[in-house]
């Protein structure tokens, strides 16, 4: 599973990781205007992405238990709901960013209309392949695809902004591009040989069906937005500036990442977690007890040391000077990840019920916060504020889901969640205050403390070895 573990985080984001190693080939040609005017396009693109999925993924894998062979009959039809919906977005994206970012200038707004229009049509294929794979438990032909893609879609952010000196329009321009060529690597497996393709004669009663399951969902994904996006559009709304945005934006955009190691461990241990649930033998609770200590812990390990040591990763990454300073950001939102494992867990049995709505009105709370949060204090205090706001937000959000009364009741059948929450929020609130603390500490530090935490973890996991299968 830890082979699995990498091949769904590292490899499917490779173009991620490639565009590290490009950072101090290509920062000197950007600066902190590129990431700001990059952050609040991007802001209003996720927040289309969550038009086009209309909750689908959740019916698509609902149909893959439920309905057996003929589970592609659903996914084809979803598959096409989702299609249409990226085309009206790309329509309605196009005026609100005509009166928003590009509402002094016309500059790079029909090329970024154009780039924006082809990566929401052809983006849907995106949810149909990493479903397909994980629940197939085909991990290495699924990565082996996007790193490809990775590496296409990196190599054009190389040309466009040092080569062709495009700014922020190169990562606009790598949008499509990785829209375009996911298609064509996944092209003969997923449309010809699967026949995974978009069926549009969806019909009346499947569309109704499938909305009443899915649209349940866009409030939690609006709330998921609010939580991980919205910010930028509101610093811009309060008036800061657009370089204070970028400073925001960049720190924020590396520790978001975060969630690259959330959803490869939960994705390379979707299926196992699923039948576990839906298992009533003792194997299977003994691996859901193992597994809601054993992830989350291990994240936050993870998070950690990616917080401990994100100083010196600035300074490698970004030769400009004026790019090496967000690190404190990045620490900050790599902690507020820390949180969304929790999460994943405590909901699991909600979006195996096909309860959508409950998990919705779960992230809402949290969401409520942080916009009421972000409304207060970004005019006193600026990006520090929506920092301070977005942890404790994610905090909420990672233990929202024992408010419904059901599902704690659920999870309480294989351990006590209570005594957990409290650990587990000790753990990473502890783990945040040491990165925070040792921040500007010398190397010498941070490798003692990487090795203790490693020589650590390893010995405490050999000690939990049983009978059970193991997590890891």
């Amino acid at each position: 599973m830890i082979v699995d573990t990498l091949v769904y985080t590292v490899l499917p984001r490779l173009s991620f990781v490639a565009s590290l190693f490009i950072l101090p080939f290509i920062s000197p040609y950007l600066t902190l205007e590129d990431y700001g005017i990059y952050g609040q396009l991007i802001s209003y693109i996720a927040l289309f992405q969550i038009f086009i999925g209309l909750g689908q993924v959740v019916v698509m894998q609902n149909s893959f238990f439920t309905h057996k062979e003929n589970y592609k009959l659903v996914w084809r039809r979803s598959f096409a709901i989702m299609c249409f919906a990226g085309l009206l977005s790309s329509i309605v994206l196009a005026f609100i960013l005509k009166v928003t970012v590009f509402k002094n200038s016309d500059d790079n707004f029909l090329p970024t209309i154009a780039a924006t229009t082809i990566y929401l049509i052809l983006n849907p294929l995106d949810s149909v392949v990493v479903n397909y794979y994980t629940l197939k438990e085909k991990s290495l032909p699924y990565a082996y695809g996007m790193a490809f893609v990775g590496v296409v879609t990196t190599v054009s952010m190389l040309i466009t902004i040092k080569y062709l000196k495009m700014g922020y329009m190169g990562w606009i321009i790598s949008l499509p591009l990785n829209a375009v060529f996911t298609n064509i690597v996944f092209f003969k497996k997923i449309y010809l040989k699967e026949k995974l393709y978009p069926q549009f004669n969806v019909g009346k009663k499947f569309l109704i069906k499938a909305l009443r399951v899915g649209l349940p969902l866009t409030p939690h994904q609006l709330s998921l937005y609010v939580l991980g996006l919205s910010d930028r559009i509101l610093l811009s709304y309060f008036n800061v500036s657009v370089k204070q945005i970028g400073f925001y934006s960049q720190g924020y955009n590396l520790g978001s990442q975060g969630g690259v190691v959330v959803n490869g461990v939960f994705q390379a241990f979707s299926k196992r977690i699923q039948e576990a649930f839906r298992g009533t033998e003792k194997v299977h609770r003994g691996f859901i007890r193992k597994a809601i200590i054993r992830l989350p812990v291990t994240i936050s390990l993870i998070l950690f040391l990616a917080g401990i040591w994100s100083k010196e990763g600035f300074s490698f990454l970004f030769r400009n000077p004026s790019l090496q300073e967000a690190y404190p950001i990045t620490i900050l939102v790599l902690s507020s990840y820390m949180f969304w494992s929790i999460y994943s867990f405590f909901t699991y049995p909600l979006s195996i019920k096909g309860q959508t709505f409950s998990i919705s009105k779960i992230t809402l709370l949290a969401a409520a916060f942080n916009l009421v949060g972000n409304f207060v204090f970004i005019p006193h205090y600026g990006i520090w504020g929506a920092l301070v706001v977005t942890y404790l937000s994610y905090m909420i959000f990672g233990f929202a889901g024992l408010l419904n009364k059901e599902n704690r009741t659920y999870l309480n059948r294989y351990i006590n969640v209570f005594p957990l929450s409290a650990l587990l929020l000790v753990i990473n609130v502890m783990l945040f205050v040491i990165a925070y603390s040792i921040k500007d500490e010398g190397v010498i530090v941070k490798i003692g403390l990487t090795v203790f935490i490693l020589c650590f973890s390893l010995f405490i996991f050999k000690k939990q070895n049983s009978n059970v299968p193991s997590v890891f």
